[in-house]
This record gives C-alpha cells, structure tokens and sequence, in this order.
C-alpha cells in the first residue's frame, strides 16, 4: 500500500490541488462572462488568461472553455434531464465544467466530480452538495429525446430550429459532415507583405511546427510569440479565400468595402492588387479599430462612418470593385465562434434577410459600369445566400451573375463561408 504520509508527495499533491483550483477558476470565470454577462468568447477567454501565471495553463483553460461552449447543448440537455428545476447561471456554468470533465476530458471520474466540488465552493458552498449529488448521478446517464431530429441537435450541438434549417437545406448526412468537420482549433495566420517573404514565413511555421495552408499557416499561442512582432497577423482562412474570390481578375481600380470592420479583408485586399479602398462601417469605434490595424500594418486604406443600409450618393457610380460583406447569422462560423449560438434565435434570421436586400439594394448604385459588386456572408443558411443572390437579381436587371464560391467545413476544412459576384452592364 502506498504510504500516505509522504511529505514530498503530499507537498505535490497540495501544490496540484492549488493549482487545480486557480485553472478551474480561470474556465469559470471565462464561461459565466460569456454565459451571465454576454461576453464574446475571445475577450472572455483572454481577461482570464491574464489571471493565469503559469502560461503551462493556457492551454488547459483553452481547450476546457472552448469544449464547454462546443459542447454546450449537450450539457444543458444532460443538465435538464438531471435537475427537477433549472439551475442558475453559477451553478449550472459549475455543472456544464464538471459535466464536461467527466464526459471528455481525459480525467478520473472521481477527480472530475472533485474538482467540480471544490470550484462550486470558491464560488459558494451552498451548492456544493447539490453539484456532487448532480454529478455523480450523471455518470451513466442516458438523456431521452422526443424525436430524430431533437436527437440531432443533441448529436451535433445545434439547436433544434438550426437542425431542422440545415437539414432542409443540404440533407441530414451533409449537414452532419458540416457540422463535425474536423477544423483547426489553432490561429490561422498569414505573412504581413513586404515585412516577411512567402518563403521566410514558410521556413518558420516549418521550424515552429505550425501546420502550412495555401493561405498562411495554423499556430498555437507558443508560436505565435516566436514571429517578429509586426510580420505576421491573424486572419481566418476562409477570409483570405473570400478576399481572394472578391478579386478574380481584378488586379486593381477603387475599391468600396461596405462593412468592413475589424478590417482584415480591406487590409488583405490592399497587399494583393493596386487598389484605392475605402473601407466603411457605422460604427465609430470599430472606425478607428480599423485605422490602428491600418496603422500598425502599414497599409495605405482610407476609412469612413456610413450607413451601409442608407444610399450614399457620395459614392455613385464610383468604384470598380464594390464589396457587401453583410451581417449575418454566423453559421459557417460555429466551429471558431461557438457563443454564435447563444445569442442567435430562429427571428433573427428574418430581420437578418431584411439588412442584407437593404444594404444591397445600396450597393447596387455604387459600381461603375463594368465593375463588379460582391455579396457575401460567413452563414451556410440558403435564405441567407442563394436566395438573396436570387433576389438581387430579380430586381436589378441593370446587372449580370459572375460566378458564385461557396466553402462549407466539410469541403474545404474552414469556417464556412458564401461569395457571389455581379457585373454591372448598365
């Protein structure tokens, strides 16, 4: 048997016990911001990081958050068949960490359950009890569905209303590939032009580790601190992709991006071609977010407070290239920003349709004649891309389809995206 009264085991035991309680209270604190206070996921995430000093923790306090809110409908299925009555935000947030330590992390279920326990209460002793009763009940437990499609939704961690669109829309094997797509939960990063070479930036992702793409590279937190500061940025693979559908056979002419903040694809078009851009958004701090990014980046692009749902008649018949990268329900996005589903619900996308005939009907006047007017969303949904495509056609005779690109998870392993292109011939 072994001894227990080890001192230097005992030492490390506590010093482990410590050090357990500080990172489950790093995941809490980043899931009860998203959960209780609306919080987006990467600011949650990255204010507790901060409260983290061993950065041996990041990496844990990451990948549990994330397969919390990856996981999320699972848990709260899990949770409602489990408890008589819901319960609130701290103790249900308690039970969705200990509910995932049990369910998929690679953790004794004595100590899943444990820790739980102990971070229930730093937080409030009252419920201690109950999220041990909870727990422990879990273990085995089988949740019942009222049908197919309430099971999928549990099986994929879509909400019902999201299972039933997608599968209308693409057939429940495909939607099932969508949504399971094995994708990348690195940065996806590109090479700042005229900082760092396409070869230098490809010898030193090889070097670090990081996984190459055709646009950039995927690196973890680790990485990314080994770049020279200023040659590198962060951008989504599918916004690259997006970027460069917009300009198939363009290499240059004034540029309008319509709803450009954060920015990134107005930057990433300014470094591919001789482009004049002017990028807009309606929001005044989300202007001078994308001037700072201007600035640090070294990129010559010219910013500007407009209404993209409003005609600007400052902007007729001005541009050669025209892009409407409209709002919408994010739902190529789940994998990379999966607090998309707590906030989405079945009427938004109604009003969503509405903003985005708007803000094209807009745009429509703003091509020369010649130029080309890009539509395009980061949504899989079909009312939100084929059937506006198909709208805007119907009434604006004044333009011609050019093509369409579509990239979906499953396809083309990235967040899912929707490019539709016009030409204006009158």
């Amino acid at each position: 048997m072994e001894n227990r009264n080890n001192s230097v085991r005992t030492a490390e035991a506590r010093g482990a016990f410590a050090a357990d309680k500080i990172v489950d209270r790093a995941v809490f604190n980043a899931l009860y911001a998203v959960f209780y206070d609306g919080a987006y996921c990467q600011k949650a995430l990255t204010d507790s990081l901060r409260t983290l000093k061993d950065d041996r923790s990041y990496a844990f306090v990451t990948s549990a958050f994330y397969g919390v809110l990856d996981n999320n409908i699972r848990l709260t299925k899990l949770i409602d068949g489990l408890c008589e009555k819901t319960p609130g935000v701290a103790p249900s947030t308690v039970l969705k960490i200990g509910l995932y330590y049990l369910g998929y992390a690679e953790m004794p279920d004595y100590a899943a359950v444990n820790r739980a326990v102990e971070l229930s209460k730093q937080l409030n002793g009252v419920y201690s009890g109950f999220i041990n009763a909870v727990l422990k009940k879990s273990i085995g437990f089988k949740p019942k569905f009222a049908n197919s499609l309430e099971k999928f939704s549990y099986d994929h961690n879509v909400p019902v209303w999201l299972a039933k669109m997608l599968i209308l829309d693409y057939s429940e094997t495909r939607a099932a590939a969508m949504l399971d797509a094995p994708l990348s939960d690195k940065t996806h990063v590109r090479p700042v032009t005229g900082r760092l070479t396409e070869a230098a930036f490809a010898a030193t992702a090889k070097r670090l580790g990081c996984r190459l793409t055709d646009c950039g590279c995927y690196c973890d937190r680790t990485a990314l601190a080994k770049f020279k500061d200023g040659t590198i940025t962060a951008q989504s693979r599918s916004s690259m992709l997006a970027v460069r559908a917009y300009k198939k056979g363009i290499d240059g002419g004034k540029a309008l991006d319509l709803c450009a903040a954060p920015g990134g694809k107005s930057l990433y078009l300014s470094e591919l071609g001789d482009f004049d851009i002017t990028a807009c958004d309606i929001y005044e701090h989300k202007i001078k977010l994308m001037q700072g990014l201007a600035n640090k980046l070294g990129a010559d692009i010219k910013v500007k407070l407009n209404d993209a749902t409003l005609h600007n008649s400052e902007f007729d018949d001005a541009f050669d290239l025209v892009i409407a990268d409209c709002p919408c329900s994010g739902t190529g996005t789940l994998r990379s920003k999966p607090d998309i589903l707590l906030r989405r619900k079945p009427s938004d996308l109604e009003e969503l349709c509405a903003l985005q005939v708007k803000i094209m009907n807009a745009a429509s006047k703003y091509c020369r004649v010649g130029g080309v007017l890009c539509y395009s969303t980061c949504s899989v949904l079909k009312c939100e891309n084929e059937k506006i495509r198909a709208k805007f056609l119907e009434a604006h005779a004044e333009y011609e389809p050019i093509d369409e690109t579509k990239l979906t998870p499953d396809k083309d392993l990235c967040d899912g995206f929707y490019i539709a292109r016009f030409k204006r011939k009158a």
